[in-house]
């Protein structure tokens, strides 16, 4: 899958919902319309199917009832960014600004490292690192935004698509949750992974 494709499933998975990021899809899927994103980079825009409509519903009531439980952080907007220009496993980041980051909260094998570094390692892409404690330790653990322009630019999204990485990771299937004494939100991914990755429908 190319990284335009995961682009427009992260946007879908971080702003939205998580429909059909679990099949490696590449649909961005609104309550009234879908874009598709080919290989080239084109967009064609599209009214969503019924059934992507009724899946798009049943996650925004699966994030709303977490979102309740467990807040999770709000987009960093205006923060300052970096950007990616490696990834290891079990989430390591390295930076452009010399820093070396680690997802909190979750561990990322070599095929769940494949997908995020075509997410992250693309020139429409910064991020926005959050370290989860004050350390002079590499990798420091850490909560991590990507900002993707790429729809913005194409005119499909009025401003750049904020994506919470780790919960991009759970919501996927990418990533094993594992809880840390580091992360704010344990209790949060626990309950996105068995939301997600468990949904009722899939019962």
């Amino acid at each position: 899958m190319s990284r335009t494709n995961l682009g427009a499933c992260l946007l879908l998975v971080g702003c939205i919902a998580t429909l059909g990021c679990s099949e490696r899809t590449n649909r961005e899927i609104t309550a009234s319309a879908a874009a598709e994103v080919s290989s080239d980079g084109s967009v064609k825009v599209r009214k969503a199917t019924a059934s992507e409509k009724t899946r798009l519903e049943e996650g925004i009531k699966r994030a709303e009832a977490i979102d309740e439980r467990f807040p999770g952080s709000a987009a960093p907007r205006g923060a300052p960014t970096d950007r990616v220009t490696e990834i290891s496993v079990p989430g390591i980041l390295k930076l452009q600004s010399g820093r070396s980051a680690q997802l909190d909260g979750v561990s990322c094998n070599e095929e769940a490292v494949g997908y995020l570094r075509r997410m992250l390692e693309g020139s429409n892409i910064s991020v926005v690192i959050l370290p989860s404690v004050e350390t002079t330790t590499q990798p420091f653990p850490a909560e991590v935004w990507s900002i993707d322009s790429e729809l913005q630019v194409k005119g499909i999204t009025a401003g750049p698509g904020y994506s919470n990485i780790v919960e991009t990771a759970i919501k996927s299937g990418w990533c094993k949750v594992e809880a840390t004494p580091t992360s704010k939100h344990n209790d949060r991914y626990a309950a996105l992974a068995q939301a997600f990755q468990n949904p009722p429908s899939a019962r």
